[in-house]
């Protein structure tokens, strides 16, 4: 019997022809599975600490704002208000103002008088002489003088200013002047007629009869 299981012995697999005969070159020449790990280092450089100083004056910046707003102001809403108040000046009709001209153009001049609405001077107004543009009479951009103020323009709230209102006041004022010294003074007539007539002297305008 030990004979017959003899004979179904067979031959060791790596001596077949199927079979790869054993060699250790194998796994040397077999490459292991590689992981490639690459990480990226930050670079500290004076722009980078620049950025992050900037981040973190806007973080701190941004709380104190967002917590508390009126921490190191030195006046209240009342303060500012009040403050407001008293700049604030009269716009009734007949006031007069100090303003500062900002920009002509062929119709007028435009008046910065600090008030919460614009204020415009007519070319009509500008003088007591008639003139086509304001520069005629020296109202040129940063030309700063006192007005009055004789209307309103309902349609954009500006105010409608005047020198010929105060030129005249001035010219006649200056009349009564020399009526008072008994002043003999030359001039021409501007126009007259049978009744009356306009005696131009100075930058005044005289009547008589």
């Amino acid at each position: 019997l030990a004979q017959q299981f003899g004979g179904l012995r067979c031959s060791p697999l790596f001596s077949t022809r199927l079979s790869k005969p054993f060699n250790n070159s194998t796994k040397q020449t077999q490459k292991p599975n590689s992981v490639r790990i690459v990480s990226a280092v930050a670079i500290s450089n004076a722009q980078t600490k620049d950025r992050h100083k900037l981040k973190e004056m806007f973080e701190e910046a941004y709380e104190r704002c967002r917590t508390v707003p009126m921490e190191g102001v030195s006046f209240t809403i009342e303060d500012f208000h009040a403050a407001l108040d008293k700049y604030d000046f009269n716009s009734e009709i007949g006031t007069k103002v100090k303003g500062t001209v900002f920009c002509t153009d062929a119709n007028g001049a435009l008046v910065d008088i600090t008030a919460k609405s614009s204020a415009y001077l007519p070319v009509r107004e500008a003088c007591i002489h008639n003139i086509k543009h304001v520069e005629e009479a020296g109202i040129v951009p940063g030309f700063r003088e006192e007005f009055v103020i004789i209307g309103e323009n309902e349609a954009d709230d500006s105010l409608i200013l005047s020198l010929r209102s105060i030129q005249y006041d001035l010219a006649w004022e200056r009349c009564r002047q020399l009526q008072a010294e008994d002043v003999v003074v030359k001039g021409k007539v501007g126009f007259s007629n049978q009744s009356f007539g306009v005696f131009l002297f100075s930058f005044c305008f005289e009547y008589y009869e």
